[in-house]
């Protein structure tokens, strides 16, 4: 048995200090295995954490006879960094649907629009990059590729700050509309 398959016969003693030497030594690979497929540093680091627990707790399931011990964790990395895009893609196109029912772009330009002042103030309260991104989309019919191609930003980080900039709107027109007069 190698080296890296011989410290997990440890870790079914329990004996957790030979897992955080193993942790630290495959931080860096797992780190680099998970930013390259969701092209985000939190979110791999994330990851990495589900997978140091998912690891934890599925010791036993690891067969040294099958393949190495870094294959085994490294594959587990890859296939919770998949199941993360996989998510994040069906929570967006949740999010788009209810999205598209908060701004309407017909409706935003039209001269005799009541709350047009309303939305216009909830847009400059936002966070400077939300706002741009939201007008990039919502105003200007980007598609969330496109804005991230044209801000040289990634694609995740362009969903959340729609995310994040749809429900700040949503809270400050709620809010305003609810104001008396």
């Amino acid at each position: 048995m190698s080296k890296g398959n011989y410290a997990i016969a440890y870790w079914d003693s329990e004996n957790e200090e030979h897992f955080k030497v193993f942790c630290v030594e495959n931080h860096q690979t797992l780190l680099h295995i998970a930013r390259r497929i969701v092209n985000d540093q939190q979110i791999a680091e994330e990851i990495v954490q589900d997978v140091y627990l998912e690891v934890w707790n599925k010791r036993s399931q690891f067969k040294p006879d099958k393949g190495k011990l870094s294959s085994w964790v490294n594959q587990i990395t890859r296939n919770r960094a998949i199941d993360r895009i996989k998510k994040e893609q069906r929570d967006f196109k949740e999010t788009v649907v209810e999205d598209h029912q908060l701004v309407d772009k017909e409706l935003y330009i039209q001269d005799d629009f009541g709350n047009k002042d309303i939305i216009n103030g909830a847009l400059n309260s936002l966070k400077t990059e939300q706002k741009e991104i939201l007008k990039l989309i919502y105003l200007e019919g980007y598609s969330h590729a496109e804005v991230a191609s044209k801000k040289k930003i990634p694609l995740g980080t362009v969903k959340s700050r729609v995310r994040l900039g749809m429900k700040k709107l949503k809270e400050k027109i709620d809010s305003s509309i609810l104001e008396p007069v």
